[in-house]
C-alpha cells in the first residue's frame, strides 16, 4: 500500500508540472513575480503590459510563456 500511495504521489507531482509556473504582473517595464525563483521584483526595457501572465524565469531574464517574448533584467531585488 505504501508503494502504491508513493507512485501515486511522484505520478501526480510529474504531470502537474504547470503548479509551479511562474507569474508576473508588469507595467511601464516594472515587474513583480510570483513565486519569484530568481527575482521578486524586476525592471526590464520590455514594455509589455501582463497580468498574472505564465513566465519561465532565468538569472538574466524571462521568457512570456504566451508570446515566446524574451525580455532581459537590467535590475532586480
Amino acid at each position: 500500500m505504501k508503494k502504491f500511495l508513493g507512485i501515486a504521489i511522484i505520478t501526480f507531482i510529474l504531470s502537474t508540472e504547470n503548479i509551479r509556473a511562474d507569474t508576473a504582473t508588469c507595467f511601464a517595464g516594472e515587474c513583480e513575480f510570483f513565486p519569484g525563483i530568481w527575482y521578486e521584483y524586476a525592471e526590464t526595457l520590455c514594455m509589455d503590459n501582463l497580468m498574472m501572465e505564465e513566465v519561465d524565469q532565468g538569472p538574466l531574464g524571462f521568457t512570456i510563456v504566451e508570446t515566446g517574448e524574451y525580455c532581459m533584467v537590467y535590475n532586480e531585488r
